[in-house]
């Protein structure tokens, strides 16, 4: 089934996307999209921050642990840099929220024991669940696409305040497809979904990922969750809510 979507502000104006071709499958930030900045900066990010250490420690001799250790080492450090060193190291990229993918692995190892301790439960926006049961139900593919690894991801989505929501998405994508804000990335995607880009609808609420996507061929609308606003040179159209997005 193919489908055009339609965008409905909250004026109730129809407005009709011209894009030309039919979305087949759509593809879906998270932070600030379907989930609250706060829950990953005030709920994930300090918990990964506070267990860090000792979670390294107890874990360096765990494959994937070791894993994230010589990656570490490899962009950062040097072969003889101790795992004090990586610890530190590790800790300033949550300090200054930096998209590296061994550092991105570790924070889903991480999660992972919080969210089976039920140290806390995923935020989620109140329209994601019935609106991705919608579009299911209509025959569109969903997929999401983080900075936070798969596992991060699936973690969250499996253990959100709504519950199980991982049976609506079809595969999951993080930076090891390349970062959010390259073209490129958005062209193996497509490519993975063996879809043209031109059918992927992407959501997201930051203009330069848009802008990205756009340039890969993708359709493009941008989320303006309540507390942010959408720049006013920002060339995508926009919508509060995953409910305002229909298709036809």
């Amino acid at each position: 089934m193919s489908l055009k979507f339609l965008i409905i502000p909250l004026f109730l104006f129809h407005l009709t996307c011209n894009a030309g071709e039919p979305v087949k499958a759509i593809l879906t930030d998270i932070e600030g999209t379907t989930t609250s900045i706060s829950f990953v900066h005030d709920v994930l990010f300090p918990y990964a921050k506070k267990h860090l250490p000792e979670y390294v420690l107890s874990h360096q001799q765990d494959p994937a642990v070791q894993k994230v250790i010589e990656e570490t080492k490899e962009i950062a450090l040097s072969p003889k840099s101790d795992v004090k060193e990586v610890i530190d190291t590790l800790i300033t990229w949550i300090e200054q929220d930096k998209k590296i993918t061994p550092l991105k692995t570790l924070q889903g190892m991480m999660w992972q024991d919080g969210y089976e301790q039920v140290a806390y439960q995923a935020h989620v926006y109140e329209d994601v669940a019935e609106s991705c049961r919608k579009w299911t139900e209509e025959g569109l593919v969903l997929y999401i696409y983080s900075s936070g690894s798969v596992l991060a991801q699936k973690l969250l989505f499996s253990h959100t305040v709504d519950g199980d929501l991982t049976p609506f998405f079809s595969g999951y994508f993080d930076t090891k497809v390349g970062g959010k804000r390259e073209s490129a990335s958005y062209l193996k995607i497509a490519d993975e979904m063996e879809l043209a880009p031109e059918s992927i609808l992407f959501l997201s609420d930051t203009v330069q990922e848009l802008d990205a996507a756009r340039e890969a061929g993708m359709q493009t609308l941008m989320l303006v969750r309540e507390g942010t606003t959408k720049p006013d040179d920002c060339p995508h159209e926009s919508v509060t809510s995953f409910s305002e997005i229909l298709f036809q």
